[in-house]
């Protein structure tokens, strides 16, 4: 006696494939969303009367901003809608970046040379301090630095080749040195006291990057600015300026 063939496939194993298969959506959805990068939102932009504007940095009022010209060697304070309030001559060649430091004294970014500078604003006077590491080409150097006073460690960001987050103790020697991986290039960074985290700039993806203080990214937020070389965070604000356009961009902290 020939016996009928049963070639149904059971219910069990159809809503098992049916739970699989929307599971994976889901977590398709959910990692999709992650990714996406936010639009920070614009709040103003100044044009600023400073030729290829590079780094930022902002006093503890929140009411001074100082950017360096990468042409002129000169230091540039501004109010903080990107008037200039001060032209300061000082000695450098390539500065690339500016962050405040101990009482009335900046730290300056030499890219080629890979040297710090510490500027005293009273004085007019520098010292030079050259940072020992390795890169593939003296044009994609030191393009930011900044510093945490609590924990007295300065931070510097070299371009590419390799982009490179490096910690340097007060007396500027090596601390610690992380890759970075998230950019096609990194031109800017600013340590932020409240939070304890990093903010670092790309201007070739356009981004803000969010990222711990050894250098992992913690979120990315898109910004439609060209060339964005400097960056600096105050009570709720980001301040951004563009190299290319001379401008000073306010946008809102996320």
């Amino acid at each position: 006696m020939i016996k009928n063939s049963n070639n149904s496939i059971p219910k069990e194993n159809v809503k098992r494939t049916l739970f699989i298969i929307t599971s994976l959506l889901i977590i398709t959805v959910l990692i999709t969303s992650f990714c996406k990068k936010r639009d920070l939102e614009l709040e103003a932009s100044y044009k600023i009367k400073v030729k290829e504007p590079s780094g930022l940095a902002i006093n503890d009022a929140g009411n001074v901003l100082y950017t360096v010209g990468d042409k002129t060697s000169k230091i540039y304070k501004l109010s903080i809608k990107g008037e200039v309030l001060k032209k300061i001559e000082c000695e450098g060649n390539n500065l690339e970046g500016v962050s405040t430091f101990t009482s009335n004294k900046l730290l300056l970014a030499e890219e080629g040379a890979k040297t710090i500078i510490v500027f005293d604003l009273e004085t007019g006077q520098g010292s030079n301090h050259k940072i020992k590491y390795k890169n593939k080409d003296k044009n994609s150097g030191i393009e930011g630095v900044s510093y945490d006073q609590n924990s007295e460690i300065i931070f510097i960001v070299n371009e590419k080749n390799p982009g490179k987050l490096i910690k340097l103790r007060k007396d500027f020697t090596v601390l610690a040195k992380f890759d970075l991986d998230f950019a096609h290039d990194y031109s800017g960074i600013f340590y932020e006291d409240s939070s304890k985290l990093l903010w670092i700039l790309s201007d070739q993806n356009k981004t803000v990057n969010k990222c711990t203080v050894d250098g992992k990214l913690i979120e990315s937020f898109k910004i439609d600015v060209k060339q964005a070389e400097g960056i600096a965070i105050k009570n709720e604000h980001i301040y951004i300026v563009s190299d290319v356009e001379a401008k000073l961009y306010i946008f809102k902290k996320p």
